[in-house]
């Protein structure tokens, strides 16, 4: 019999790829089936990261490692860019380029906490971080939110979940599931009142770049962030480019030298191929994703208009991202819920328990995965099958 150790056995996989296995069953069945389970923008990567991707083959170094902490050129690039977004004072030093956000997660988690430590993670929170923190042997925490309504992260959520033992706490703004965003007020003091304990903030900002109402916050822009901030980031949305697998650590340059460590035992360094491309991109087109912020708003309003006249479905826009985080009244079992829609309805929706206890009852909608004909079709069926419930 093989031998696993228990935090491994422990790890439950999400309920992404058996409802995309199934999807696909239908559709070799011949049935339409509409996914808005996966966080895909609907657009490509800009025109400048497939041009610089497509020029490096024709170079010998683009099929050699990096250095380990990612190419200087895009460090220093990225530096500037964030200093102009999130008025972090940061530079090349204090980012390590890596494998996607995830692996920015895993890479930052390792560096930073013992087997044990406490790891507070808001509720609903995002179903990756909860998995890396059972990986790492640290023990994750769910803080639940009071607002279950809007989503907001306040210290009253997190200090009730703080002991001796938390060592990081974990944000995400936007977050996903919900799209909520921190409030800068708010914002400024959980990391002032963590900083005081010597607890660290390890900041998700995936989707920095898709805040529709106001500004977004970042934990890098408080003063003296190094001492307790880490950052992660990616080009997956903004730049749409998944599959390329290249994300980032904002740390305090200290910190970056020690993650590097963790990052070359993983990988040695991210693909060369994707950093030449993110590159270009940070360089040419930082604000790719903007151009699309009005059709999200139109999603975002489709989405409310559809699900108002459907008894029994509760959700509040959300500020940021580009979910629906949408509770349905009576559900107590959300992932037979997802499956019975697509069976019915032949939509794919990800179960609100995928997210914690505290996601339980509801469904997310991903109202930026699909071109516009499929997402009418999506919404139209989902008012259809709870209208009938």
């Amino acid at each position: 019999m093989v031998r696993i150790p228990q935090r491994v056995l422990d790890i439950e996989l999400p309920p992404f790829d058996p409802l995309n296995l199934r999807a696909g069953e239908l559709r070799a069945q011949g049935r339409d089936v509409i996914s808005l389970g996966q966080a895909l923008p609907y657009f490509p990567p800009p025109p400048s990261a497939v041009r610089a991707a497509q020029a490096a083959l024709s170079s010998p170094h683009v099929h050699l490692y990096s250095t380990d902490p990612g190419r200087p050129s895009l460090r220093r690039a990225l530096a500037e860019r964030l200093h102009q977004e999130i008025g972090a004072d940061c530079e090349a030093g204090d980012l390590v380029i890596t494998a996607g956000a995830n692996h920015a997660f895993a890479t930052a988690l390792t560096t930073l906490v013992n087997p044990g430590d406490e790891v507070v993670l808001p509720a609903p929170y995002f179903t990756n971080h909860y998995m890396q923190v059972q990986a790492s042997g640290a023990i994750a925490v769910e803080a639940p939110l009071v607002d279950q309504k809007a989503y907001t992260v306040r210290w009253d959520d997190l200090s009730r979940a703080v002991t001796p033992r938390t060592r990081a706490v974990v944000l995400c703004t936007p977050s996903n599931p919900t799209g909520a965003t921190i409030a800068r007020a708010d914002g400024e003091r959980i990391v002032s009142e963590l900083a005081s304990r010597g607890i660290w903030v390890i900041s998700d900002e995936t989707y920095m770049q898709f805040v529709y109402d106001g500004t977004h916050w970042s934990a890098a822009s408080v003063n003296d962030w190094r001492r307790s901030v880490v950052v992660i980031g990616t080009f997956s949305k903004s730049f749409a480019m998944m599959g390329w697998r290249v994300g980032f650590i904002l740390a305090d340059r200290e910190l970056c030298e020690q993650a590097t460590k963790i990052q070359d035992a993983m990988i040695i360094c991210a693909p060369t191929i994707s950093q030449i491309a993110a590159e270009a991109a940070v360089n040419e087109d930082w604000d790719y994703a903007r151009q699309f912020h009005g059709e999200f708003r139109r999603r975002r309003q489709r989405v409310a208009e559809h699900l108002a006249g459907v008894p029994g479905l509760d959700w509040s826009p959300a500020t940021g991202g580009f979910f629906a985080f949408v509770r349905v009244d009576g559900c107590t079992d959300s992932p037979a819920l997802a499956i019975r829609l697509l069976e019915d309805a032949h939509v794919v929706a990800i179960p609100g328990a995928a997210f914690g206890r505290s996601g339980e009852g509801c469904l997310r909608l991903s109202y930026g995965s699909v071109g516009e004909g499929e997402f009418e079709r999506a919404l139209e069926r989902l008012a259809s099958y709870f209208s009938r419930r």
